[in-house]
């Protein structure tokens, strides 16, 4: 598995990202479309607060935690951070 190929490839997905868009979808999306990866295997919730969340996307050959930070006012997600497990 190529990390660094998959690093790459989110960051310059989130960093083109528009405000109003699904992160969640996003990512998904980004990762599926690696081979490295493999094929998506389920969505998790792993911790939340107020403010920010945790979620884990598994595919066939790694997890990614993917945190994000909301914004009541707005109802908008913006990711914080992502990391590959």
């Amino acid at each position: 598995m190529n990390i660094r190929k998959i690093k790459l490839a989110l960051t310059v997905g989130l960093m083109n990202l528009d405000p109003q868009g699904n992160a969640l979808q996003l990512v998904r999306d980004l990762v599926t479309e690696l081979k490295e990866a493999g094929s998506f295997l389920g969505l998790s919730r792993v911790r939340a607060n107020d403010i920010s969340e945790t979620y884990a996307l598994q595919f066939e050959r790694c997890t990614i935690a993917l945190d994000l930070v909301s914004n009541p006012k707005t109802q908008s997600h913006s990711v914080q951070g992502f990391r590959l497990q």
